[in-house]
């Protein structure tokens, strides 16, 4: 049957705020402020310079140095997928399931379709944070962490985004777990 709530938080917002600035000020003591998608750029870069090296040489973005090599961002990214991985097994919530809010959202009950619309949809978020040079994730956390003006329209407009596709995608609000 199924569920026709959404589970509660395994932690409270403060508390996870407080773990990202953590990780945040080490991060930066270490190497430099958390961003993941460059890496991503990086690989795509490895694959081109396989198919096409005259390209990689004279593309204006893609030829710069830290676009061919690899460094902290891969880790960075590993980390993220096996910390939630980890953090999933721990709460407890760690399984393959549909959740009601994609129920409500009349996508249907196929995990099939789940996962090739989230594939899309992080392609595309993705594509548009490499389009604009950077990352969602670098301008929210780190931006705020550097105190950079840019980072408070792009808060502004993420939050505006944010809630305006919500309203569009999930209609109706699911019960909460207590």
């Amino acid at each position: 049957m199924l569920r026709k709530y959404v589970m509660k938080a395994p932690m409270t917002w403060w508390a996870g705020g407080l773990m990202l600035a953590l990780v945040q000020i080490f991060a930066v003591a270490v190497q430099k402020p958390l961003g993941v998608s460059t890496q991503f750029v990086v690989a795509d870069t490895y694959a081109l310079k396989a198919l096409a090296p005259d390209y990689v040489e004279t593309h204006q973005l893609i030829s710069k140095e830290k676009y061919q090599k690899i460094g902290y961002g891969w880790w960075l990214n590993i980390g993220l997928i096996a910390g939630a991985l980890v953090a999933g097994i721990l709460a407890g919530r760690c399984r393959l399931q549909t959740t009601t809010v994609w129920w409500r959202a009349t996508y249907g009950h196929s995990v099939g379709a789940r996962l090739i619309v989230g594939f899309i949809g992080g392609f595309l978020i993705l594509l548009g944070a490499r389009m604009g040079h950077g990352c969602t994730s670098g301008q929210l956390a780190s931006g705020w962490a550097q105190l950079s003006l840019s980072v408070v329209p792009f808060t502004i407009g993420l939050f505006v985004c944010g809630m305006l596709t919500a309203f569009i995608v999930y209609r109706k609000k699911p019960q909460i777990e207590q």
